[in-house]
């Protein structure tokens, strides 16, 4: 009896067994099958992988694992990280793309001397006297700040490990040194996207670990084998790259070699095309990989494919469930133990720290480093700025500043064309980090319609970086004109050799505050009287200056302040042969009333007391965006006004109709200005204010060889002039 109530135990046991395994063992087949998602490369076009991803969140179409290459990666990256497809097209769609597809750091946050970058067209570097060519356009700052900020704070809770992302991903880039793929599996998820998207000739290629990092579609455009080996036996590729261009097409040299590339990426995309089991092609006939404005238009263009493909998919991840949640990353705050830089050679750490604002002892705060590597590119001393996160235990890390020294020696050059001078070159040199020291040296040359040179040698001390002293010698010749009634009587030429000695402070990198000792020579030739000078005269005496700005754009700014105030005190106590003293002020203020929309407001004012000369009171009129010319006033032409008193103000509005940043023509914009002017040519009182009106609309480009800009100015009874200037300001 006992042997069978044991055996009916047995057998009880036996059958439980056996009932609760059949679910365990048909939920195992039933999820046996990985889904892995791949997306390939396309610049703008890869924005139809935020259509197909919305789609799959919207069916439920699990992902288990995502590879991807270039643009793709960028999609893909994000996505795995936690981003919804909605949160990616908003992140998109708020992008400055022309920012991003730049190296010109914040501009706010630098010191005003380093921001007359923006007045070359083109600039050389050297090491040592030997000049540098860049391996690419862009070092891609921007974009990898943008990047950071995006993705270091999720990525930390992964501990760097890209299979422990909400999704595994695998990011593909191009090794240039043997031809070979490399494929990002942990680490800096910035870096991999960095080096994925690194567009040949448009970004430099990444170096890392004795490798040279392109753009991952050179050796792997769609790479179905990546997922293959991330354990993904149903392979959804998504192929978004561009097609050949047709004979047609191809005309100029950048067409060439956008065909050799294409050309390379299309050899590896057919094999991967044909490993896929199910390839999505959306239809991007009417879009190229620049299209960074359509952005929408191409996510829709994604959403549709995946639509039409549903049927395919749904039968395809049929019983297939989603990936388990990986647990949640353990609540203890990480810490930073240290903070250092690496890639240092001639730049002291200790001129850079009041750039970092992150300390040993804060919590890791990407949002505050990012602020860090922001400021530490702003100081211009660097090409790049990126940061990494050592791990030193017990979820602490040590913070390393990662740079690349910027060649201290360069050499820009500008030209420039206007109705008012015609054709003006510049070439300027500038050695920066003298005697181990902020101190900056300047040799400047302008010639053709206008003339100017001088050299310049700013000294700051290593310790008070805000302090500074600058002598100044120039020479300078400038054409004016003698217009009297409206019509043109003669013009006389104005020659200044001199020098200057400054001290000043630079405070909070926006204001600049100076004064000191100034004296030039001064010779007036041709011209008929009372615009006639024989011999030359001495001007001589104390000066203070202040400038302030705030602006965020170099050209075509959206918002912020510019300020600019001159005092000089002439005197013959102070070397001169004439006494009177000059006040000039300009004031500018941007409002962004949209996206698109800009208003402006402008005001000038200038004072003079005491026997100023004629040469050296305040001409008035025209268009050139020129420093030594006139101020500008619709409805005039150039140096029509020569008064002693006066106050001007101008409004603008500014409407943007065109933003492609990878055009030649960047960004476009329709103008309309009024101004108005009080003056008068008394020096003492009562001045007796004259008034003055005009108006103009314009065109106004922002292209890869500087601002452009057309105008149609209307004066008072009716008085039209046309003005065209073609360069950066200078």
């Amino acid at each position: 009896m006992v042997e069978g109530w044991c055996r009916s135990k047995i057998f009880l046991l036996c059958f439980s067994l056996l009932w609760v395994s059949i679910p365990v063992n048909a939920g195992a087949q039933q999820n046996s099958h990985k889904i892995g998602l791949i997306l390939s490369g396309g610049g703008a076009r890869g924005a139809a992988h935020i259509g197909i991803l919305r789609v799959f969140e919207q069916e439920r179409i699990p992902i288990h694992c995502i590879a991807a290459t270039s643009f793709g990666s960028l999609v893909g990256g994000l996505y795995a990280l936690g981003y919804s497809a909605d949160e990616i097209e908003h992140i998109f769609l708020s992008q400055d793309w022309s920012n991003i597809f730049s190296d010109a750091p914040e501009r706010r946050l630098t010191r005003l001397i380093e921001r007359r970058n923006a007045r070359y067209q083109a600039q050389i570097s050297f090491h040592g006297w030997n000049p540098e060519i860049p391996t690419g356009l862009l070092e891609g700052q921007r974009l990898t700040e943008t990047l950071d900020k995006l993705i270091t704070g999720r990525l930390l809770r992964a501990e760097f490990d890209f299979d422990k992302l909400p999704i595994p991903f695998r990011a593909v880039a191009t090794n240039l040194i043997d031809g070979k793929e490399y494929v990002f599996r942990k680490g800096s998820m910035t870096e991999a996207l960095r080096a994925s998207m690194s567009i040949p000739l448009l970004f430099t290629p990444l170096e890392k670990d004795g490798m040279l990092l392109a753009d991952g579609g050179l050796a792997d455009n769609l790479p179905v084998d990546v997922a293959r080996a991330m354990g993904a036996d149903i392979l959804i590729a998504v192929d978004v790259s561009s097609p050949l261009l047709p004979l047609d097409k191809v005309r100029t040299f950048v067409n060439v070699i956008d065909q050799s590339i294409s050309l390379q990426m299309e050899q590896n995309i057919e094999e991967s095309r044909k490993l896929a089991t199910i390839l999505l092609k959306p239809d991007l006939v009417k879009y190229t990989n620049g299209d960074y404005e359509k952005i929408s238009e191409i996510v829709k263009q994604g959403e549709d494919e995946a639509r039409k493909r549903l049927p395919e998919l749904k039968a395809l991840v049929a019983g297939i469930g989603p990936r388990p949640t990986p647990p949640p990353a353990a609540g203890a705050t990480p810490v930073i133990q240290a903070v250092s830089f690496r890639g240092l050679k001639r730049i002291a750490s200790y001129q850079l720290r009041k750039n970092v604002h992150v300390h040993p002892g804060d919590s890791v705060d990407p949002a505050k480093i990012c602020a860090d590597v922001e400021r530490l590119y702003a100081t211009r001393l660097f090409d790049s700025v990126a940061y990494t996160l050592e791990p030193a235990g017990e979820n602490r890390y040590v913070l390393i500043f990662k740079t690349k020294e910027a060649p201290m020696n360069s050499l820009g050059a500008s030209l420039r064309y206007d109705n008012d001078y015609n054709f003006v070159a510049l070439a300027e040199f500038t050695a920066r980090q003298l005697f181990n020291s902020p101190s900056t040296a300047t040799i400047s040359t302008q010639f053709g319609g206008l003339e100017d040179v001088f050299a310049s040698l700013r000294l700051a001390a290593p310790h008070a970086q805000s302090l500074w002293l600058e002598p100044r010698v120039e020479a300078r010749s400038l054409e004016r004109q003698d217009i009297s009634n409206q019509e043109l009587i003669d013009k006389y030429t104005d020659s200044r050799e001199g020098g200057q000695m400054l001290i000043g402070a630079t405070i909070f990198r926006q204001l600049e505050i100076s004064g000191g000792y100034r004296a030039e020579r001064v010779r007036i030739s041709n011209g008929l009287q009372p615009f006639r000078v024989d011999g030359s005269t001495v001007l001589a005496g104390l000066t203070f200056r202040l400038n302030r700005d705030t602006l965020d754009l170099p050209v075509l700014p959206r918002s912020g302040t510019l300020m600019r105030a001159q005092f000089d005190k002439r005197s013959t106590s102070l070397g001169g042969d004439l006494d009177y003293s000059k006040l000039q002020v300009d004031w500018q203020r941007y409002f962004s009333l949209t996206s698109k929309s800009t208003f402006s407001f402008s005001a000038t004012a200038g004072y003079s007391r005491g026997p100023a000369p004629f040469y050296d009171l305040f001409y008035v009129g025209g268009y050139s965006f020129s420093e030594r010319a006139s101020r500008q006033f619709l409805g005039l032409d150039r140096d029509e006004l020569l008064v002693s008193q006066m106050g001007m103000f101008s409004a603008t509005y500014r409407r943007q109709i065109l933003n492609k940043p990878l055009s030649f023509v960047k960004r476009a914009f329709l103008t309309g200005t009024y101004n108005g002017i009080f003056s008068s040519t008394r020096q003492e009182s009562p001045y007796e204010f004259d008034l003055l009106h005009g108006g103009g609309i314009g065109l106004a480009l922002d292209t890869m060889i500087g601002p452009m800009r057309a105008a149609g100015g209307w004066g008072e009874a009716g008085r039209f002039h046309f003005y065209i200037t073609i360069g950066p300001t200078f």
